[in-house]
Parts: C-alpha cells; sequence; structure tokens
C-alpha cells in the first residue's frame, strides 16, 4: 500500500473513530441529564408529598383532641371551639396550599387522593362545628354519643385515605 492511500485510510479512520466517539459521549450525556431530571422531578414531589402529609397529620390530631373531649362525659366546649377552629384555620391555608402543589406535581391519581383526604379532614372539622353550635362561652356538657361515633368515623375515613395517599406516593417516588 502506497503512503498516501494509507495516510487517507488512516485519516477516515480517525474521523470516523473520532464522530462515534463524540456520538456515545453526546447520548451518554443526555442519559445523564435525563437522569439528573427525574432525580430532581421525584426529590420536589418527594417534598410535596411529605408537607401534604405533615399538614394533613396536624390537622388530624387537631381533629382528634376534640374528639378525645367529645367523649368525655363533660365537655369543654371552649376547648373543642379552639381545637376545631385552629384545624379549619389549618385546613383553609396550609393544608390547602400543600394540597395544591401536590396538584401541580402529579401525577393527577395523588392529586386527587389529597383532595379526598383534605374532604375527609373539612367533613370531620364541619361535623365538630356543628356540634358546637349553640354551646356558649364556658358550657360544659355531654355531647350525644351517637355523635361522637359520628366525628371517630370521619376520623377513621381520614385516616383510611392518609395511608392510600402515602403508599401511592411512595410508589410514584420509587418508579
Amino acid at each position: 500500500m502506497d503512503a498516501g492511500i494509507a495516510g487517507i485510510v488512516g485519516a477516515a479512520v480517525g474521523v470516523v473513530g473520532t464522530t462515534l466517539a463524540a456520538a456515545v459521549a453526546g447520548m451518554s450525556a443526555q442519559r445523564h441529564v435525563r437522569a439528573e431530571h427525574r432525580h430532581w422531578r421525584r426529590q420536589l414531589r418527594r417534598d410535596a408529598y411529605s408537607a401534604f402529609t405533615a399538614k394533613a397529620d396536624e390537622v388530624s390530631r387537631l381533629l382528634k383532641e376534640t374528639h378525645t373531649e367529645l367523649i368525655k362525659s363533660t365537655v369543654d366546649f371552649d376547648l373543642v371551639r379552639d381545637r376545631v377552629a385552629q384545624a379549619r384555620a389549618a385546613l383553609r391555608s396550609e393544608l390547602a396550599d400543600a394540597q395544591a402543589t401536590v396538584e401541580i406535581e402529579g401525577p393527577e391519581k395523588l392529586a386527587r387522593m389529597a383532595g379526598e383526604l383534605s374532604r375527609s379532614l373539612a367533613a370531620c372539622a364541619t361535623t365538630v362545628h356543628v356540634i358546637t353550635l349553640g354551646q356558649g362561652p364556658g358550657a360544659h356538657a355531654a355531647v350525644p354519643e351517637a355523635e361522637a361515633r359520628r366525628v371517630n368515623r370521619f376520623l377513621n375515613h381520614a385516616v383510611a385515605k392518609r395511608r392510600q395517599f402515602v403508599e401511592h406516593a411512595r410508589n410514584t417516588i420509587d418508579v
């Protein structure tokens, strides 16, 4: 083989090799960027789901405190009104904000589940609020057992909805 042809073949091999190396490096970089983006999105979702769950737990804690008071033989309605007012305020502000973030981050199924949990907590808070209507400041009286059971059913429903939400959130994050 003459030196000219060998030089041309060598240059061609060099060009092809360089082109292939650049293509492989480009594809690797794209994969890396996509993996980083998926990680970033997963972190955003984890933060949104955690914030929503923490706020729902706070509202649930307040409502459980009201239920504990409602099943006593003499209910301190001032305490119940205070706790339910705190729960309703959290439902309208912090929990609503956290739910909006879940709705934005998605997916749709988790956004729906967040809404179901929020509505369940809101129904419980409304039920407790209705029980306190007509009870003046400083009132201490017994609450009908059926009303206390009704509040308990709402709380149990909220606990089940929370469990569902957390299970699906874990599955979504691990994908």
